[in-house]
């Protein structure tokens, strides 16, 4: 059976080992030189110097390739921070325009059923031809129509694309019959009195007006006007 392998060494650890061989190899080495009454140990080896060196070297190399590698790792954490960020702003538009979207399916699901409803409730062609004809007679001409030319008489059966005076003037629906001009169409009280006509006079007299007492007896002598004409009262019962 195969052991389980040991944990990787920190690099503290890998730095300590060849420093603590070389500070015991170095006491050692002091020890053996000092005077003592009892009898010093014996002085190491300069292979065991050597040996501590390299292995202190190769410690100092593995340091340095880890600290390279420590910088390297640094700075891609700096990037995944930045790459994360860029991330969480485009899921913040993504999740904006996913709203954006879902209101506009919204919307076009209504206008669908709106269409839908439309279909369902369309008039027939057949009604609409008639209607457009009814308000055909009150509306503009079509746009195929040519206007009249000033010398160009209207057809007999030329009906305008809007109501005339005759029309309008007619009953509900154009069906009734024409009512007469504004004011009065026939006379009430008496007649009115035929002007007199002034004499000609001779154009080498000049012409002058008429003779002003004559004028003025003709204007006191006209018919007085009866009072019933312009009697207003609605109880005549009540008169004294």
């Amino acid at each position: 059976m195969s052991s389980p392998p040991s944990p990787p060494k920190s690099m503290r650890a890998t730095l300590h080992a060849p420093l603590a061989e070389f500070t015991a190899l170095t006491q050692t080495l002091f020890l053996s030189l000092a005077p003592s009454p009892t009898r010093p140990p014996a002085a190491p080896s300069s292979s065991a110097f050597l040996a501590c060196d390299a292995a202190l070297a190769a410690a100092l190399r593995e340091a340095r390739a880890h600290q390279v590698r420590q910088r390297r790792i640094e700075a891609l954490k700096l990037e995944v921070l930045a790459l994360e960020g860029r991330i969480r702003e485009v899921c913040v538009v993504l999740e904006k325009g996913r709203r954006e979207l879902e209101g506009i399916l919204e919307e076009g699901e209504e206008r669908v059923r709106g269409i839908e409803q439309a279909k369902k409730g369309a008039a027939p062609y057949t009604a609409l031809l008639s209607y457009a004809s009814i308000l055909s007679t009150f509306t503009s001409a079509p746009p195929s129509a040519t206007p009249l030319a000033a010398d160009q008489r209207a057809p007999a059966n030329f009906r305008p694309p809007f109501p005339t005076e005759e029309m309008m003037r007619k009953g509900r629906l154009n069906e009734g019959e024409p009512l007469g001009t504004l004011a009065q169409t026939r006379e009430i009280g008496r007649p009115p009195t035929p002007s007199v006509v002034p004499p000609a006079h001779n154009v080498n007299q000049g012409a002058r007006p008429a003779d002003p007492i004559n004028y003025r007896q003709d204007y006191y002598h006209r018919e007085p006007v009866t009072a019933d004409v312009f009697d207003l009262d609605l109880n005549p019962d009540l008169d004294l």
